[in-house]
């Protein structure tokens, strides 16, 4: 089982990786690179309070939405968002989301919430 240190140097990681991703070229991995980024932050949390890893999708977020709500939302979007540029067409994709409109709607709206949420509550603790 990870330790809350290992989840966010991997946060760290997918972060590093999404500041490398070209949005113009590929704004449908922007938003699961951002997705994945909020896995890890969550996935801290657990660690931190000793809840474990997840064991799916809808375990973390089932914990999101009864251990932190004020983060549940933001957290729902941004999974919802990732399986649609993941599972979905392109089209589909672009007919909700222009890429002009990610870094506003995906990473600064409900990503960095999710964040700074989770930096709040762990800083400096293992």
């Amino acid at each position: 089982m990870p330790k809350a240190d290992q989840h966010r140097i991997k946060a760290e990681q997918n972060r590093r990786f999404l500041g490398s991703i070209k949005l113009d070229d590929f704004p449908d991995w922007v938003v699961v690179a951002a997705f994945y980024t909020a896995v890890h932050a969550v996935e801290r949390l657990r660690a931190h309070t000793g809840h474990g890893d997840s064991k799916g999708h809808e375990d973390r977020l089932r914990y999101v939405q009864i251990e932190h709500p004020d983060i549940h939302t933001h957290y729902h979007i941004l999974q919802n968002v990732s399986m649609l540029a993941r599972y979905q067409s392109n089209a589909d994709f672009f007919a909700q989301f222009q890429p002009a409109e990610i870094p506003r709607r995906i990473i600064a709206e409900r990503l960095v919430p999710i964040e700074q949420y989770a930096e709040a509550r762990t800083a400096g603790k293992p």
